[in-house]
């Protein structure tokens, strides 16, 4: 799921001042909002968003909040609860002050919620002691302490999200819910502020409902009335009619948005009256009557572009058909940069051939330099060359095949009517020799670019098989589930990740892949058993442990759904001389698709240099497939690697097995590797295919084998080390393994190889032993 950037940015952190202004300037804005919203009051009696204030700012700025809100308690003494109010902010303060240190505490998301909950309630139940309790009071104080906790996490939300640098259009639906809730309850600490008998919070309320209605249409007038009208309609039971009134008239605003603002003003306040005149209350409704009038000429006369920015947040962020039109787009267009990539190593090709024929020194031109050099400062240069029976360039083919295979020639070596006819053998000679030395140059340079030009029209051939396999791939998904990929985003947000993409989509056979990238690369934060069942308990699927590959700052996390067979395996080597290092690689990971893949490769040679060009191999390979490009693109970028790593040859094997967990399917793939042995249902199968290693020829290819296994079936890879003196005691070894650990099977078979090499060699043995079981 890709979040993308709407309106213009609103942070605190964009604004240019000095640090220590703005902080004094950040003080004054949360006392300023403690102030405000200790006046904010449902059912009239009950005022307890001062507390969620204290609750909800961050720890820095609680102190600020808490003074503001002690005067505004002060100030605002209307509903006789307020020194109640002052000791629950002391409690709240005191708590958070005791656990500020206990960092993962408060960073939960219910912090601030719970901090809240409790000495509010606690305050009113010390209250009914006094007073005596009810059941109406008592459900009374524990809704009110409900309400302030839940406003507490709304604001908590809010603060996040305010002093963060993402643009509305980038939220999350829950963080746009968070922060218009808090706007209501700013709306609705407002709403006892009154300019004669008009109220100036529900004023406010009416204009946000209508720029909404205006920016957001439909949706952004409906929202805004309800949200609105329902906060507004718990501050007292006369205006209680307020919730359907300014929900019905953000609705039809909404629908009147296209004509214009006057023709939004007034289906506003006739939906408004129709709904009020319902209520019978004749002063409330010609009150109500009169804001709304006042919020509609208000609306009117505002500069035009007022609250654009709203936009951002009413915009549909997934769209089915556009996500399918997307899909169909991207797969396109993959599909032709695949061909054109094609094309272009064809073209390459074709051109370089072109050019071959014209720019190719030949022999020929060695004796034509050689005969302008010499030759143009001679008197007898015409009587020789135009002489009937003078000097031809065929003179000299008779001492081509002495300079090939010695490299020079000396004035002894023309033939004797050629040294008879030239008085300048010596010169000729010497010439002859310098521009072969040239010609050997200029080939040895022509080979050398052939080279490397081969390697890169072979890797624009290999891009677009990339991208040819992105497209079969994107193909193959069915649907892409962007509310779940949307709550997968918000708890990996909730575990402290930074998620840049999140893709949740279901391929042809309804299997379930999410394919995750963070912008955290530290291993320790990646908890794969948390995310595992966090994202288990989202999709109602049960997945396996993911797969995690990072590179370049970004950090990958993909995860399949549970699949019906696992492996068991294990791997045993053998040193050559029992040196440091081996010519042997291997590596076997779940690449997060349902397949166990195992990679192996053995470098040409022992020691250091085969250790680098296996263990380069092998790498490159595993990195590839992880980032989840397909077996033949992979091989391609590994081969052309290896041909440009240096320039002396660089070459090894490789040997991949690909079981799908799901179905028991088994690829076995082969470049230049040894044979790899089979038992299927007790009996014994050699995977035994011709092939080349890579780092040879530009032009390279996996031979494949197929097969299906089931549970109880067996795989052996090896290194060729291991079968040096023969193949038919492995099997033995095999068919008769009963019911022993895999690392049993490798240790003995590499121990026996070992044992058997009594030929005075010695070379590097891996054994790499699997064997299907049920999950």
């Amino acid at each position: 799921m890709k979040v993308r950037e709407l309106a213009a940015k609103h942070s605190y952190r964009k604004i240019n001042i000095g640090s220590g202004a703005r902080k004094i300037l950040v003080q004054l804005v949360y006392t300023g909002c403690g102030f405000i919203m200790s006046n904010g009051s449902v059912f009239g009696a009950y005022a307890p968003f001062g507390i969620s204030m204290a609750a909800a700012v961050p720890f820095h700025n609680v102190f600020a909040s808490f003074i503001g809100s002690l005067i505004g308690y002060i100030v605002f003494s209307g509903s006789g609860n307020n020194f109640r109010y002052i000791a629950a902010m002391a409690a709240v303060i005191a708590i958070r002050w005791t656990l500020n240190d206990i960092k993962k505490l408060n960073r939960h998301s219910f912090f601030a919620f719970a901090v809240c909950f409790v000495p509010t309630l606690a305050t009113g139940l010390a209250m009914m002691s006094v007073s005596g309790f009810t059941a109406k009071d008592t459900i009374l104080y524990i809704i009110e302490a409900l309400i302030g906790g839940a406003g507490a996490y709304f604001i908590s939300r809010t603060v996040v999200m305010i002093n963060g640098t993402r643009s509305l259009g980038m939220l999350m639906p829950q963080e746009v819910a968070c922060l218009v809730l808090s706007g209501c309850i700013g709306i609705l600490s407002l709403a006892n502020v009154c300019i004669g008998s008009l109220s100036v919070g529900r004023i406010f309320a009416v204009v946000v409902v209508l720029m909404s209605a205006r920016y957001g249409g439909i949706t952004g007038g409906a929202v805004a009335g309800i949200s609105t009208g329902t906060v507004l309609g718990l501050s007292s039971a006369t205006f209680s009619f307020i919730g359907a009134a300014y929900a019905f008239g953000g609705l039809m605003a909404g629908l009147f948005a296209p004509v214009g603002r006057v023709a939004m003003a007034v289906a506003f306040i006739f939906s408004n009256a129709v709904i009020s005149i319902q209520t019978g209350n004749i002063t409330a409704v010609i009150q109500g009557l009169y804001e709304v009038t006042a919020s509609t000429l208000i609306f009117i006369v505002l500069p035009k572009n007022t609250g654009k920015f709203i936009t951002g947040v009413f915009t549909s962020k997934n769209s089915d058909e556009h996500c399918e039109g997307l899909r169909r787009s991207v797969i396109m267009r993959l599909d032709f940069a695949s061909k054109a990539l094609s094309d272009v190593s064809n073209d390459v090709e074709e051109v370089s051939e072109k050019l071959s024929h014209i720019i190719t020194p030949t022999i020929e031109g060695v004796y034509s330099n050689a005969v302008e050099n010499v030759c143009q400062r001679c008197g007898m240069r015409v009587f020789c060359w135009e002489h009937r029976d003078g000097v031809t360039l065929q003179s000299f083919d008779y001492v081509s095949e002495k300079l090939r295979k010695e490299g020079s020639i000396t004035e002894e070596d023309f033939r004797e009517d050629f040294q008879k006819k030239c008085c300048r053998t010596v010169e000729m000679a010497a010439a002859v020799n310098k521009y072969y030395e040239n010609y050997l140059a200029s080939e040895a340079a022509q080979h050398r670019v052939d080279e490397v030009r081969t390697v890169v029209a072979g890797q624009f051939c290999g891009l677009g098989d990339i991208l040819g396999e992105m497209a079969e791939e994107y193909e193959n998904y069915e649907f892409f589930d962007n509310k779940n990929s949307e709550k997968i985003c918000m708890m990996l947000k909730g575990l402290g990740l930074v998620p840049v993409d999140v893709s949740c989509h279901i391929d042809y056979m309804g299997r379930m892949t999410v394919e995750i990238e963070t912008a955290d690369i530290d291993r320790k934060k990646i908890k794969r058993a948390v995310i595992m069942k966090e994202i288990s308990s989202i999709c109602g699927r049960r997945f396996d442990s993911p797969s995690v590959t990072a590179a370049y700052g970004r950090c990958r996390i993909v995860l399949c759904e549970r699949p019906c067979f696992d492996v068991e395996i294990a791997a045993s080597q053998h040193i050559s001389g029992s040196g440091q290092l081996c010519g042997d690689h291997f590596r076997y990971f779940n690449d997060g698709m349902g397949r166990m893949i195992t990679v192996l490769s053995d470098g040409m040679g022992t020691g250091g240099r085969a250790a680098v060009d296996g263990g380069m191999a092998v790498s490159i390979m595993s990195k590839l497939i992880k980032a989840g490009l397909g077996f033949d693109c992979s091989l391609k970028v590994v081969n052309s690697a290896l041909l440009v790593k240096s320039g002396d040859e660089s070459l090894a094997t490789l040997d991949v097995v690909s079981i799908d967990l799901y179905s028991g399917d088994t690829d076995f793939m082969k470049a230049g590797a040894a044979l790899s042995f089979i038992r299927k249902d007790g009996d014994m199968y050699r995977v035994e295919t011709p092939s080349l290693p890579v780092g040879i020829l530009p032009e390279i290819e996996f031979t494949y084998t197929e097969d299906t296994l089931s549970e109880g079936d067996i795989i052996v890879m090896v290194s060729d080390g291991a079968t040096a003196t023969g193949e038919e005691w492995i099997e033995h070894i095999i068919s008769s393994w009963e019911d022993k650990s895999m690392q049993q099977l490798a240790d003995l078979i590499t121990d026996e190889a070992t044992a058997r090499r009594n030929d005075g060699h010695d070379d590097d043995i891996t054994v790499i032993a699997m064997q299907i079981k049920k999950h």
